[in-house]
C-alpha cells in the first residue's frame, strides 16, 4: 500500500515545488512590490545613520541649518543623534577613506553648530586640521602723503534730505517676550541654558529659531529636538568667562546678560550657574 500512496504524493509535492518557485520568480523579478510613502521614523538604525550623512553633507554645501533641523525632527532624532553617529563611523574602516572623512567632518560640523561635541573629532585628527589658503605675499606698503583734515560744515546745507533710521519691529501676532529668567545652581546642570518657547496657552512650540549671541559670535538653535523634554524645549551650552544674550530673531527682544558665574549647589557642591529662559508669545 505505500508505493500507492508515493505515487499519489509524489507528483502533488513536484506541483507545490515548481508553484512555489513560479510564484517566487514572480515576485522577485516579473513584478516586485515597490514600497512608497515610507516615514523617515521606520526606517531601520542603519538607514537612519544613512540619511543622517546625507542631512550633514547636505548642511556642509548649503549651510541651512533650520532644513537640517527639520529632516531631524522627520528622523526622530536630535543633534546628540548627530555626534553619536559621527562618533561611530570614526572608529569603523568608514573613516579610511577621504569620502568617509568628509562625512563624518560634516557629521561634527552640524553637531557642533549645535554645542554637541563628538569623539571623532579626537579620533580623527584630519578633522581638526581645517584646510587653509596658502599665504600670499603681502605688497609691500609704499609711502603715503599724509591727508590733510579739511572742515567739514557741522550742519547739511538747505534744501538736503537726511537718510531716515528705520525700525522695523514684530507684528503684535509674531510678537514674543522674555517671559521669565530663571537662574539655578545644579552640579548635575553646570552652565546651561535651558530655553522654552510657548504660545500664549503656554504650550511649547516647535522648530523655532533661536539665536544665542557672545563676544564676536553668534549661534542658532532650534526647539522641538528634544521632544521628551517639551516640543518647545531647547538648551545651549556656555562656557565661563563669556557673557551671552538670546533671542528670537526677528520676534523677541534680547535677554538680559547672562554669565556662567561660580555657585554653591544646596549640598555645598561648587559648579556653575545655569539658566530657564522662557519666551512666550503675545496674545
Amino acid at each position: 500500500m505505500r508505493p500507492n500512496v508515493l505515487a499519489w504524493a509524489m507528483p502533488l509535492l513536484i506541483g507545490m515545488i515548481i508553484g512555489t518557485s513560479l510564484g517566487l520568480f514572480y515576485a522577485l523579478y516579473v513584478d516586485p512590490r515597490v514600497i512608497v510613502d515610507v516615514n523617515f521614523s521606520q526606517l531601520s538604525e542603519g538607514d537612519k545613520r544613512n540619511v543622517l550623512v546625507l542631512l550633514s553633507l547636505a548642511y556642509a554645501q548649503d549651510r541651512r541649518v533650520e532644513v537640517a533641523a527639520q529632516r531631524l525632527l522627520n528622523l526622530d532624532k536630535d543633534w546628540q543623534a548627530v555626534a553619536d553617529a559621527a562618533c561611530e563611523l570614526a572608529q569603523t574602516g568608514y573613516a579610511s577613506t577621504n569620502t568617509g572623512l568628509h562625512a563624518i567632518r560634516s557629521m561634527v560640523e552640524l553637531a557642533g553648530s549645535q554645542g554637541y561635541s563628538s569623539c571623532a573629532s579626537a579620533l580623527i585628527p584630519i578633522f581638526t586640521a581645517t584646510p587653509r589658503p596658502s599665504p600670499t605675499p603681502r605688497p609691500t606698503a609704499t609711502p603715503t602723503r599724509p591727508v590733510v583734515p579739511t572742515k567739514t560744515p557741522t550742519e547739511p546745507p538747505p534744501n538736503t534730505l537726511l537718510p531716515l533710521a528705520l525700525q522695523v519691529t514684530p507684528t503684535p501676532r509674531g510678537a514674543f517676550i522674555v517671559a521669565s529668567i530663571v537662574p539655578f545652581c545644579d552640579p548635575r546642570l553646570p552652565a546651561v541654558i535651558e530655553f522654552s518657547v510657548r504660545d500664549a496657552n503656554g504650550n511649547g512650540i516647535p522648530a523655532v529659531p533661536i539665536e544665542v549671541r557672545f563676544g564676536g559670535a553668534r549661534q542658532r538653535l532650534f526647539t522641538g529636538l528634544k521632544p521628551e523634554r517639551d516640543s518647545g524645549y531647547a538648551d545651549f551650552q556656555m562656557t565661563p568667562d563669556e557673557i551671552y544674550r538670546a533671542e528670537l530673531p526677528a520676534l523677541s527682544e534680547p535677554t538680559r546678560p547672562l554669565e556662567a558665574s561660580a555657585c554653591t549647589a544646596q549640598d555645598g557642591t561648587r559648579t556653575r550657574i545655569s539658566y530657564r529662559v522662557i519666551f512666550q508669545r503675545l496674545r
